[in-house]
């Protein structure tokens, strides 16, 4: 199981858009623990042979929380995600300028 893609839905007018969804997409695409001046950078892989429903909740509270602590320039107001029967993970990310 893995987070295969990231769609965003932005709410409101966000400065620097292209910026802030490049940042973001280099951010939940890349695997915690493999940047080498910041460890905890990227999403925790921790979710990786857990139940559908254990790994889609790990996956969206380290997508909020990561967000949060990496991208000042928005919130995050909703994660929706679905998984396929291959085990790939999508995830539909809601947000909105600070």
């Amino acid at each position: 199981m893995t987070l295969r893609d990231v769609e965003f839905n932005i709410r409101g007018d966000l400065p620097e858009k292209e910026d802030v969804l490049r940042c973001l997409r280099n951010l939940l695409m890349t695997p915690a623990g493999t940047a080498p001046l910041d460890r905890e950078f990227g999403i925790d892989q921790s979710f990786l042979g857990q139940p559908i429903n254990v790994a889609q909740n790990l996956v969206a509270v380290e997508i909020i929380d990561k967000v949060d602590r990496y991208e000042p320039r928005v919130s995050v107001l909703e994660v929706e995600l679905a998984a396929d029967a291959a085990g790939q993970i999508r995830a539909k990310v809601v947000i909105e300028s600070v």
